[in-house]
């Protein structure tokens, strides 16, 4: 199973995707967590995890792999042949337990560019791999929903918009089931950083039917957040979470 991990900017994209990765963990998964986020700084701090060096240097860096799209038809990319998790290069993995941690590619240096070489990178990287019993992928993407008009999401089987409780957040959560809908993809929510009454304000205004979790607002979640330490918190809603994408 691939699973996207999306929402507006401090929803708690990473946090969500570091909780959920070492849950699958616990259940024995070999998980591959894709870091898609060019501008994020913190996903491998909360897994524990060093930075891994940039994927996009595999394929020559920026400047290389640009010139290999532009030899190639848009419609027509062709990065890869068949990939495995097993046969990822160690040298851009960071490993923890069951847990690997690969990060597309990010933006260093003023002037560099735009992330869209990153996006087509991580769009063809995702159809490309295929997944044995007990793998498990979570992308976390980038804020906002560029990435789907970049395609990120034909590779993945599940959407996940994690919505907190922000207008910008609820009507982003909407377009993200819409156009989810529309790929054929399973999309749900998980709610987050609520309290007793903006759970309910936030329900309100979403599709009840798409939420499997409402994670309320954590001390430990924010202070491991705010120190860049490992998230190693027991959440018992990403544990139904994930029971219930495995049942």
């Amino acid at each position: 199973m691939k699973i996207s991990i999306c929402g507006k900017g401090g929803c708690g994209k990473s946090s969500i995707t570091a909780l959920m990765a070492k849950e699958f963990a616990k259940k024995g998964y070999n998980v591959l967590v894709i870091d898609g986020d060019e501008s994020n700084m913190s996903l491998n701090k909360l897994l524990g995890m060093d930075l891994p060096k940039d994927f996009i240097q595999y394929l020559g860096g920026r400047k290389e792999f640009m010139q290999k799209l532009k030899s190639q038809s848009k419609e027509n990319v062709k990065l890869f042949d068949d990939l495995y998790i097993s046969s990822l290069p160690d040298d851009y993995l960071s490993k923890k337990d069951n847990i690997k941690l690969l990060s597309i590619g990010k933006i260093h240096d003023f002037g560099e560019g735009c992330a869209c070489p990153m996006g087509v990178l991580l769009r063809e990287f995702l159809k490309s791999l295929k997944l044995n019993d007990k793998e498990i992928v979570i992308v976390d993407t980038e804020a906002g929903i560029e990435h789907f008009g970049r395609g990120v999401e034909g590779g993945c089987d599940v959407i996940i918009a994690v919505v907190d409780p922000t207008y910008e957040s609820i009507r982003l959560s909407k377009k993200i089931e819409e156009i989810g809908e529309k790929l054929g993809k399973k999309v749900y929510f998980i709610v987050n950083k609520v309290d007793y009454e903006t759970k309910d304000l936030v329900l309100e205004n979403i599709n009840k039917d798409k939420v499997i979790a409402v994670i309320f607002n954590n001390k430990e979640i924010m202070k491991h957040g705010l120190k860049g330490e490992e998230l190693d918190v027991e959440i018992p809603e990403i544990k139904k979470v994930v029971e219930f994408l495995t049942e």
